[in-house]
C-alpha cells in the first residue's frame, strides 16, 4: 500500500500533468493558428496557471505549486524527460553532411552568430546588480552562463518559418539550419564546461582545463564506442528483434543512457540525450516511421508539459520593477543585435554572402525558443540564475522567436 504522503503526491501530481498539458495543448494550437510557434503558447499556458495569474490563487497555488514530501518536485522529473527528448530529437535533425556541404558558409555565420552574443552577452552581465545574482562572488561564472544562454538558436522555430516560406531546400534555408545547428552544439559544449566549473566553485585555468578535458573525452569516446555500439545494437534488431517498435527502444534506451553517464560526469543528462542523437543520425538503418512516433510522443505530452512547466515558474509581477524591466530589454535588445550583427558579419567575411542573403541569416538565428528555455531551467536547478533572472530569459525566449518570422519575412522579401 502507498503511504498517506506519496498517495498525496501522486494525486497532485496527476493533476498538474493533466492541466499542464491541457492548457498547453490548447494555447499552441491558438499561437499556430495566428502564425506563431506552438512553443510560445505552451509557455504562455505555464505564465498562466503559475503565480503571474491561477497560480497566485491560494487553493490552486497548492495544487500547482508544490513539492513532494521528500523535497523533490515530482513534475520536474516529467519535465526532464520532456527536455531529454527534444534534445535527442534536435540531435537526430543534425544533418553532418548538410554542414559539409555548405561548410565555408555555415561556419563563418556560425562563428560570428556565437562569438557576438558570448563577448556583449558576458559584457552585458557586469551592468546586473548584485541583488539579482544568487551569489555575487559567482558573478563570473554567471556572466559565462547567462553569456551561453543569449548565443543559442531554435532550430525549429527557424525551420518552421522556412518551411512556411518555401526556402527549406534553397540555399539560404540550408545554410541558416546549418549554422544554427554549428551555434546550439558549440554552446552545449560551453554549456558544459561551465558546469563544470560550477564544481570547482572559482574559476582558474587548472579548473577550465579540467571542465573542457571532461567534455571532450566524454564526447569523443561517445562519437566512437556509441556509434560502434549503436550500429550493432540497430544490426542485432534488425536480423532478431520482431517488435514493431524496437528501433523506437533503442533510440530511447541509447538516450537515457548516455544521458546518465554525463549527469555521472556532472555534464548534465541532456548533452547526453543529444550526443545520442547526433550518433543516430549518422545511422541510415533507422526508419523514419520510429523516428515520426519519437517526434509524436514528445511534441504530442512531453515537449508541451515541459514548456508550460517552464511558464510556471515565470512571476511576472517583479518583472514590472522599472529596474528589472530594464534589464529585460537591455537583454532583448543585446540578444537580437549581437546575433543578427555577428551572423551578419560571419556571412559577409567569411561566406561572402550579399547584403540581405547575410541579414536573413542573423534574423534567422534570433530565434531562442526551445533551446534557451532548456538551458534556462537547467541554470534555475543549478543556482545559477535567480527566479527573476530565469524569468527574463524565458520572456528573451518568447520575444525573440517571435520577432525571427517577422524579421524574415521582411529580409527575405
Amino acid at each position: 500500500m502507498l503511504s498517506a504522503s506519496l498517495h498525496n503526491d501522486i494525486l497532485i501530481l496527476l493533476f498538474q500533468l493533466f492541466l499542464l498539458l491541457l492548457f498547453a495543448r490548447v494555447f499552441g494550437e491558438l499561437f499556430q493558428r495566428m502564425g506563431q510557434p506552438s512553443v510560445v503558447g505552451e509557455i504562455l499556458a505555464g505564465i498562466v496557471l503559475g503565480p503571474s495569474l491561477l497560480g497566485s490563487i491560494p487553493i490552486f497555488s497548492d495544487l500547482m505549486i508544490v513539492q513532494s514530501t521528500n523535497g523533490t518536485d515530482l513534475i520536474e522529473v516529467v519535465s526532464l524527460l520532456g527536455a531529454m527528448l527534444l534534445l535527442l530529437i534536435t540531435g537526430l535533425e543534425t544533418d553532418l553532411a548538410l554542414i559539409k556541404h555548405h561548410a565555408k558558409s555555415a561556419f563563418g555565420t556560425a562563428f560570428g552568430g556565437l562569438i557576438l552574443p558570448l563577448i556583449l552577452g558576458f559584457s552585458f552581465c557586469f551592468l546586473i546588480p548584485d541583488s539579482l545574482l544568487v551569489d555575487p562572488t559567482q558573478r563570473i561564472v554567471f556572466s559565462l552562463f547567462l553569456a551561453t544562454a543569449i548565443s543559442v538558436s531554435a532550430i525549429p522555430v527557424i525551420a518552421k518559418v522556412l518551411i512556411d516560406l518555401n526556402l527549406i531546400r534553397r540555399d539560404v534555408g540550408q545554410i541558416t539550419i546549418a549554422a544554427g545547428m554549428i551555434d546550439d552544439t558549440a554552446a552545449w559544449i560551453l554549456l558544459s564546461i561551465v558546469l563544470g566549473l560550477i564544481e570547482f566553485g572559482v574559476v582558474t585555468a587548472q579548473n577550465v582545463l579540467f571542465s573542457v578535458g571532461k567534455v571532450v573525452l566524454f564526447l569523443s569516446v561517445s562519437f566512437v564506442a556509441g556509434k560502434w555500439l549503436a550500429a550493432k545494437v540497430i544490426s542485432f534488431a534488425q536480423n532478431s528483434i520482431k517488435s514493431n517498435y524496437k528501433f523506437l527502444t533503442i533510440l530511447i534506451l541509447f538516450s537515457l543512457g548516455f544521458g546518465a553517464v554525463a549527469q555521472s560526469l556532472k555534464l548534465e543528462a541532456i548533452l547526453g540525450a543529444f550526443v545520442a542523437g547526433i550518433i543516430f543520425s549518422r545511422i541510415p538503418s533507422i526508419p523514419e516511421e520510429s523516428i515520426d512516433r519519437l517526434e509524436s510522443i514528445t511534441f504530442g505530452i512531453f515537449a508541451p508539459i515541459f514548456f508550460a512547466t517552464a511558464g510556471l515558474k515565470v512571476n511576472l509581477a517583479p518583472i514590472l520593477n522599472p529596474e528589472l524591466l530594464l534589464i529585460g530589454v537591455g537583454l532583448i535588445l543585446v540578444a537580437t543585435i549581437s546575433k543578427v550583427t555577428g551572423a551578419y558579419i560571419g556571412a559577409r567575411w567569411f561566406g561572402k554572402s550579399d547584403h540581405w542573403t547575410a541579414l536573413s541569416f542573423g534574423a534567422g538565428l534570433n530565434a531562442r525558443g526551445a533551446i534557451q528555455i532548456i538551458i534556462a531551467t537547467i541554470g534555475l536547478s543549478f543556482s545559477i540564475i535567480s527566479q527573476e533572472i530565469f524569468s527574463l530569459i524565458i520572456i528573451m525566449a518568447v520575444v525573440t522567436s517571435v520577432l525571427a518570422p517577422f524579421m524574415l519575412r521582411w529580409t527575405l522579401s
